[in-house]
């Protein structure tokens, strides 16, 4: 039990943490989904401006 205690107790530190390891990892992975909704909602507006012309 103490492994998984300690395994918390530094993941918590590291959220606590400015430029932890977890801010970053969610930081990629907001911007890749930001992209990819970006990049593909694209197309699909061009295609509602096209059907509503």
């Amino acid at each position: 039990m103490s492994y998984f205690q300690l395994k918390l107790e530094a993941w918590i530190e590291d959220v606590n943490k400015e430029d932890g390891f977890t801010l970053r990892l969610f930081e990629k992975i907001t911007n890749t989904l930001f992209f990819l909704i970006k990049w593909a909602g694209i197309p699909f507006v061009l295609y509602l401006l096209f059907e509503a012309s």
